[in-house]
């Protein structure tokens, strides 16, 4: 009988659920959850429209694979060209640079690293995807990565392209995320003041909306 009971009652199963409150976890908030899940809401709220295989905003299409995280895969190639020996990606969350300690204050293995306790001139390189937007300090930022470089070592930053409207802090989403916009320009003249030497540069936008700047310490 009680079987019989159990086969009766179990289509009614969800809706009795939600009754006594027990509401089904969104997406979103499920451990490990893709960022593309996260996002997605916020996205729908914020003034995207949702087409096969990514969204439309100001008129533009982005692809899904630029809001899913994940950006250095797309620079990696170029980046370990000059990224050898000893280094930190630094906010490289889920997707360190191969061969680079992981260096992170939100996801991934980097949260067990502070940048504060890499030694000062330790690194060969200091490499970071799509970080630096995220701190209003950001000159401060730089001074600290370039101070763990050695004589000769090479900082390599890849970042959003400012023509890139999904990631403008113009994008309501983007408001509270990204503290500024980088441009190449901006990036290039920070880094010469600061006596490095500009070894190359892409001013973009890349597939992936991108540019980067690579230098090195004098």
């Amino acid at each position: 009988m009680k079987q019989l009971i159990r086969t009766l009652l179990k289509p009614l199963a969800p809706y009795i659920r939600r009754l006594i409150g027990d509401h089904p976890v969104p997406l979103e908030q499920m451990p490990d959850s893709p960022m593309l899940f996260r996002m997605y809401r916020d996205y729908l709220l914020t003034g995207h429209s949702r087409v096969p295989g990514g969204w439309m905003y100001g008129k533009e299409y982005y692809p899904d694979y630029i809001t899913v995280g994940g950006n250095s895969l797309a620079i990696q190639r170029v980046a370990l060209e000059y990224c050898k020996g000893k280094g930190i990606d630094v906010g490289a969350s889920f997707w360190p640079l191969k061969g680079a300690t992981p260096v992170d204050i939100a996801s991934g293995a980097g949260v067990a690293n502070r940048i504060e306790d890499i030694p000062a001139e330790s690194q060969n390189f200091v490499f970071s995807s799509h970080c630096l937007e995220h701190i209003a300090e950001w000159e401060t930022a730089i001074d600290e990565w370039i101070g763990k470089l050695k004589k000769g070592g090479t900082l390599f930053l890849y970042l959003p392209h400012p023509e890139c409207k999904l990631w403008h802090r113009s994008n309501p989403l983007m408001a509270d995320l990204h503290a500024w916009t980088p441009t190449p320009a901006i990036i290039a003249k920070a880094l010469t003041k600061r006596n490095m030497k500009i070894v190359a540069r892409d001013d973009g936008p890349d597939h992936f909306f991108s540019f980067y700047v690579c230098a090195r310490k004098r």
